[in-house]
């Protein structure tokens, strides 16, 4: 009878760890709930005037934020607005928002240091910027700020500020977002992300400082312009 004890107490505990793994493969393949219901559209709700900025039609070229059609790894975005934008002193900014409700392990948010580099730009720095106050939030946001070039001396050179949102997390690297996402789909949660971007073009290096300050300011204000449901998108 002790033998026959022991085998049950071990299967016993053998199926209840296949109940515990069964119900978090579950979980992780058929989410409960997605993140975002009933999203506004970006492009309608994000405003092309706002403080001393209006968006100008047609004026430049940027770097896009993914490559294909079809949601997928090449294009992980439900929703994008690539515009560009200017001020009373002739500054142009030029602004990329991607959003994408549902973030996967093989489907996420393009990171700006690897998308340029894949449309021909050489990364020449990139680092943890100043955190920007934003609308929707007590603490600010933590930025990463990159400047990358293309065509050797003499070419482009972009000073770019960003940040990127999955969920509530704001990572900096790659690999912490996958871990951000496999903790939430471990606990049967779909979670949205945003890429928000603004990007100016500088005649020298020396420009990226006053470069960057500047566009802080107008992520900062872009985000006292839009609609809560919209703000809801870009910050959290």
């Amino acid at each position: 009878m002790l033998k026959i004890t022991r085998l049950s107490l071990r299967t016993c505990a053998f199926v209840a760890l296949a109940m515990v793994a069964a119900v978090a493969l579950a979980m992780v393949a058929t989410p409960r709930f997605a993140a975002t219901k009933a999203a506004p559209s970006l492009d309608a709700t994000v405003p092309k005037v706002f403080g001393d900025w209006r968006a100008v039609e047609g004026n430049s070229i940027q770097v896009s934020v993914s490559q294909g059609v079809e949601t997928s790894f090449e294009q992980p975005y439900d929703q994008t607005v690539l515009r560009t934008y200017v001020n009373s002193r002739g500054d142009q900014i030029m602004l990329a928002l991607a959003w994408g409700e549902r973030q996967r392990q093989d489907v996420k948010v393009h990171r700006p240091e690897v998308c340029y580099p894949a449309q021909g730009y050489v990364v020449r720095s990139l680092h943890h910027e100043t955190p920007i106050a934003v609308a929707g939030r007590t603490e600010p946001v933590p930025t990463m700020g990159m400047l990358a070039g293309r065509g050797g001396k003499g070419g482009e050179l972009e000073a770019v500020r960003y940040w990127i949102r999955i969920g509530t997390n704001y990572t900096g690297d790659g690999l912490r977002a996958r871990w951000y996402i496999l903790q939430e789909g471990l606990n049967g949660r779909v979670v949205d992300g945003v890429l928000v971007r603004a990007s100016q073009r500088i005649r020298s290096e020396e420009e990226a400082t006053r470069a960057n300050a500047l566009m802080a300011q107008f992520l900062s204000e872009l985000t006292q312009a839009v609609p809560p449901a919209t703000l809801a998108m870009l910050v959290r």
